[in-house]
C-alpha cells in the first residue's frame, strides 16, 4: 500500500469514528461550569509533542511519541488518543510521511496560547445568548491530521496542526482533503465554537440518520458563525451556494437513511481530480438551521431549539428549507 493510500485509509477510519459520536467517558466527568471565565485553555501538550517529534527517526519509531508525548499527556490528550488514533504506532505512521508540514507549523502551534482572549470571547458570546450554557475546558494538542476537533465529556479536544498553517507550509505533501482543510491560526476560535456547540447539544440517541447527523454538524457551523463570525467550512459554503438546488435534491432523497458516505466524514475519498468537496452534509445542515433561525422572531428561543432538537424531521419542516429549491 502506498503512503498516500495508507493515509487515505487512516482518514476514513478516523472519520467513521467521528460519525459514531463523541464522548465515551462516565457522565460524571461532564463539565457543570457555568462561567466562561473559569474554563481552562490547556496547551501544555504541544511543547511535549515537539520534544517527541525531534526524536523520531522513522514511521515505525513509536517510542518518542509514546514516552515523551502520550504517556505524559493531559487527560484531554488521553481522551483524544482513545477517541482517534488509539496509540503511538498509528500516530507515528500518520505524522512521519508529512513531517515537513508538521515542521512548518511548529512556531504557530507553540503560540496558540496567545489566542486565549479570542477563544474566551466566543465563550462569553454563548453565555450572552443561551441560558443553559456550560463551559468545558479546551485542550489544544497535536494529532495526525485527521481530526480538527471533537469532544469528550472532559472537554473540547482541538487538533492544532490543522489550524496553524504557515505561509510557507508545504501543503503539497498533504492529501487533497488535507490541502482543502488546513487553515491559518485565525480560524481557531471558529473550531472551538463548533466543538463547544457539540458539547451543548442535547439530542439523544435518536439522532442517527443522515438528516439528523447533518443537522448536528451543520448547526455547529451555524452557531460557530453566531459566536465568532466564521465557520470552519467556508470553502464548502462557496460550492454549496453555487449548487444548492442540486445538492438538496440529492440529499433529500437520501436523508432518511444512514448512509453518510457521500455527505459526511468522506474526506478520505477526495482525490486531486474531485470537483465535489467532502462533507456537504455540513452545508445542508447549516442551511436548514439558518432557515429555522431566520424564521423565528424570538432568537434566544430559536437557539435553544437548535441545541435541543427532539424531532429532526419536524425541525426540517419548521425551517421551511427546501420548499423553494
Amino acid at each position: 500500500m502506498t503512503t498516500a493510500a495508507m493515509l487515505r485509509r487512516l482518514h476514513v477510519l478516523l472519520a467513521l469514528a467521528a460519525a459514531s459520536g463523541c464522548g465515551g467517558l462516565p457522565s460524571q466527568l461532564r463539565s457543570t461550569n457555568t462561567s466562561p471565565e473559569t474554563a481552562r485553555i490547556i496547551s501544555e501538550d504541544i511543547p511535549r509533542f515537539w520534544i517527541a517529534f525531534d526524536k523520531m527517526t522513522s514511521a515505525s519509531d513509536t517510542i518518542p511519541l509514546r514516552v515523551d508525548y502520550l504517556d505524559h499527556g493531559t487527560d484531554g490528550l488521553k481522551d483524544f488518543t482513545n477517541l482517534r488514533w488509539k496509540n503511538a504506532r498509528t500516530l507515528a505512521s500518520m505524522i512521519w510521511p508529512i513531517r515537513a508540514y508538521y515542521a512548518s507549523v511548529r512556531q504557530n502551534t507553540l503560540s496558540v496560547v496567545s489566542l486565549e482572549p479570542q477563544l474566551r470571547r466566543a465563550y462569553r458570546m454563548l453565555d450572552s445568548l443561551y441560558d443553559d450554557a456550560v463551559f468545558p475546558d479546551v485542550y489544544l494538542a497535536i494529532g495526525g491530521m485527521g481530526t480538527g476537533g471533537t469532544t469528550s465529556d472532559r472537554g473540547l479536544l482541538i487538533g492544532a496542526e490543522l489550524f496553524t498553517r504557515a505561509s510557507d507550509s508545504p501543503v503539497s505533501v498533504l492529501s487533497p482533503w488535507g490541502q482543502s482543510v488546513v487553515k491559518s491560526v485565525d480560524i481557531l476560535p471558529a473550531i472551538v465554537a463548533h466543538e463547544l456547540t457539540h458539547y451543548e447539544q442535547k439530542y439523544g440517541a435518536s439522532a442517527s440518520n443522515l438528516l439528523a447527523q447533518s443537522i448536528r454538524e451543520g448547526s455547529a457551523d451555524f452557531v460557530s458563525e453566531l459566536l465568532t463570525g466564521r465557520t470552519i467550512n467556508e470553502s464548502i459554503m462557496v460550492y454549496g451556494n453555487a449548487h444548492e438546488a442540486e445538492i438538496w435534491r440529492e440529499f433529500s432523497a437520501a436523508m432518511n437513511g444512514a448512509d453518510y458516505s457521500r455527505w459526511l466524514y468522506n474526506g478520505g475519498t477526495i482525490t486531486a481530480s474531485s470537483t465535489r468537496p467532502a462533507d456537504l452534509g455540513y452545508y445542508v445542515g447549516y442551511k436548514i438551521t439558518q432557515a429555522y433561525y431566520t424564521r423565528q422572531s424570538d432568537k434566544r428561543r430559536a437557539l435553544k431549539d437548535i441545541l435541543q432538537i427532539g424531532d429532526f424531521a419536524k425541525f426540517l419542516q419548521a425551517s421551511g428549507y427546501g420548499a423553494g429549491l
